[in-house]
C-alpha cells in the first residue's frame, strides 16, 4: 500500500516519502494532518473510492503508532458499514505493508481537502474516529462527469466484489419501537446492524420519529419489562457526563454497540427529553446472521410524532386537537409553530428514505 502525506503530515511524522505511486488506485491512499482551534486529526483518502478513515485527537503518541491506527480504523469503518469481515480481511491483506509517497496529484488533493473540509464539519456533533469516517463516507461529493455524484460508501461496497465474497454480511437486528403517547402511540420498526452504537441509533431515532436531537436522552435496558412506569432499569447508558447528576450509577454510552449486550438484553428504553419526558419503548423482535441488506431499513410504521416541546402527552394531545379543527383560534398559530419545529404528520416513503442515509 501506497500513503501520499501531505507535506504538513510529513513534517509532522518526519518522514521523508520515496516510494513511487501505485497503478492500483484501490491500494492507494492519501493523508492530510489538521491542528487548528484545539482539533487534531487525520483523514485518510482512498483513490479509487474516496472512502475515507478519520483518527481523531491524533496527538504524538497516535501519530508514532499512525500505520498499526489505519488499519484498526479501517476495518473498524468497514465493518460499521456492514462489511463481511472476511472481505474486509482480504483488502487488508492485499494492501500489505504501508510505504510512503509524496501526495503532488493535485486532482487527488483537491478531493483529500474536500473530504477534510467533511472531517471538520462532522466534529461539531461526532467526536468518535468510526462516527467521523461514517459521517464522510455518506458524503455525496461531484465529480468531472456533468451530473455525475460519488457516494464513497457504495464506491467502496462496489470495488469490494473483486474478491469474489459476499460484500455484505453482518448481524443484523429487527427492533421495534413503540412511543408512549397514552393510546395514539406512534410505532415504527427497524432492521440495524447489531453492531449499530447507542449513539448511532440514538440520531436513527431522531430520524425516526421526526424530532431534532435538542435534548438530553438514555438509553435503559431490562431483561424484561416492569409493571412499575418508574422502574430503573438493569443498566442505564447516558450519553454526558451530566447524566451522572442524575443516576451515579449510570455508563457512558460512548462507543458501545447494541451487540454488547443483545441478545442477553432485547427490552430497551429510549428517553428522550427529560422535560417532556418522551418514552420509545424497544424491543429487539428478531436476530439475523449473515445479513447481507443494506442497513439501516425502516420495515414499517404507523403514528404521528410530537413536534419538540409540544408539552408532554397532554401538550400533544392538545395539539392534535386545535390543528384537526380549522375554525378554532389558535389553528392559524400553531400551524406556524409547527412549521418552525420542521414537524410534519408521519409520511412513510419520506421517512424511509431519510433512514438509508443515516449509516
Amino acid at each position: 500500500m501506497v500513503l501520499h502525506l501531505t507535506k504538513k503530515l510529513a513534517d509532522k511524522l518526519k518522514i521523508t516519502p520515496t516510494a513511487e505511486p501505485v497503478t492500483d488506485e484501490f491500494l492507494s491512499w492519501r493523508a492530510n494532518y489538521v491542528q487548528e482551534h484545539g482539533f487534531r486529526f487525520v483523514v485518510f483518502m482512498n483513490d479509487a473510492s474516496r472512502f475515507t478513515v478519520v483518527l481523531n485527537e491524533a496527538k504524538a503518541a497516535k501519530l508514532k503508532k499512525l500505520p498499526e491506527l489505519f488499519i484498526t480504523v479501517l476495518r473498524d469503518a468497514l465493518l460499521a458499514i456492514g462489511v463481511n469481515p472476511e472481505v474486509a480481511d482480504c483488502y487488508i491483506a492485499e494492501l500489505g505493508a504501508i510505504t510512503y509517497a509524496k501526495n503532488t496529484d493535485k486532482k487527488k488533493t483537491a478531493q483529500l481537502n474536500k473530504n477534510t473540509d467533511t472531517a471538520w464539519w462532522a466534529l461539531r456533533d461526532y467526536t468518535s474516529d468510526i462516527e467521523l469516517s461514517i459521517c464522510a463516507n455518506n458524503m455525496v461529493y461531484n465529480t468531472s462527469g456533468v451530473g455525475e455524484t460519488l457516494v464513497p460508501r457504495r464506491k467502496m461496497l462496489e470495488l469490494l466484489g473483486r474478491y469474489g465474497l459476499p460484500v455484505r454480511k453482518f448481524r443484523a437486528l429487527d427492533i421495534n419501537v413503540r412511543l408512549d403517547l397514552n393510546g395514539k402511540d406512534a410505532v415504527r420498526k427497524l432492521r440495524v446492524p447489531a453492531l449499530i452504537t447507542f449513539e448511532q441509533l440514538h440520531r436513527l431515532l431522531q430520524t425516526a420519529f421526526g424530532w431534532n436531537n435538542y435534548h438530553l436522552y438514555s438509553f435503559g435496558l431490562f431483561k424484561e419489562w416492569s409493571d412499575n412506569y418508574y422502574a430503573t432499569p438493569d443498566i442505564e447508558l447516558v450519553a454526558s457526563e451530566e447524566d451522572f447528576d442524575r443516576n451515579p450509577d449510570a455508563k457512558l454510552m460512548a462507543g458501545v454497540s447494541l451487540s454488547d449486550y443483545v441478545p442477553e438484553y432485547r427490552k430497551i428504553l429510549y428517553t428522550y427529553d427529560y422535560g417532556d419526558d418522551w418514552h420509545h419503548y424497544i424491543e429487539v423482535e428478531k436476530i439475523i446472521d449473515d445479513c447481507e441488506e443494506e442497513l439501516p431499513i425502516l420495515l414499517s410504521g404507523k403514528g404521528d410524532a410530537p413536534p419538540e416541546d409540544v408539552g408532554g402527552t397532554s401538550g400533544f394531545a392538545e395539539f392534535l386537537e386545535v390543528i384537526a379543527d380549522p375554525a378554532h383560534r389558535e389553528y392559524e398559530n400553531l400551524i406556524a409553530w409547527a412549521k418552525s419545529q420542521w414537524w410534519k404528520p408521519f409520511d412513510f416513503a419520506l421517512t424511509a428514505s431519510l433512514v438509508r442515509r443515516k449509516m
